[in-house]
């Protein structure tokens, strides 16, 4: 997993929630899961104003599980499709946090 820091340009953090191979499908997701929440949990204190998750197309698992999280624990946040010319289509997804 790798993270990029905010540029000068104003652009938002990207996170790559790609593991490297040999995690069992459960401890991948478990791992995956608690960097999304640290990153995001980050993003919030430090007062950034969106952030990118990358989490590949795949069978919608992951993708899945940040839109619940999103929804239940996170009312301060907004999320969609990040843009697809970047990230392609259904790759990845940026959460605006209000402020």
């Amino acid at each position: 997993m790798t993270t990029s820091r905010r540029s000068a340009g104003g652009q938002p953090r990207i996170v790559d929630l790609h593991l490297k191979h040999g995690y069992s499908q459960g401890d991948a997701l478990d791992r995956q899961l608690a960097r999304f929440r640290g990153e995001l949990d980050s993003a919030i204190r430090t007062g950034a104003g969106e952030i990118v998750f990358i989490h590949g197309v795949g069978a919608g698992i992951l993708k899945n599980e940040l839109k619940n999280i999103l929804l239940s624990e996170y009312p301060s946040c907004a999320f969609q499709d990040a843009p697809f010319a970047r990230f392609g289509v259904d790759g990845a997804t940026l959460v605006v946090i209000k402020k």
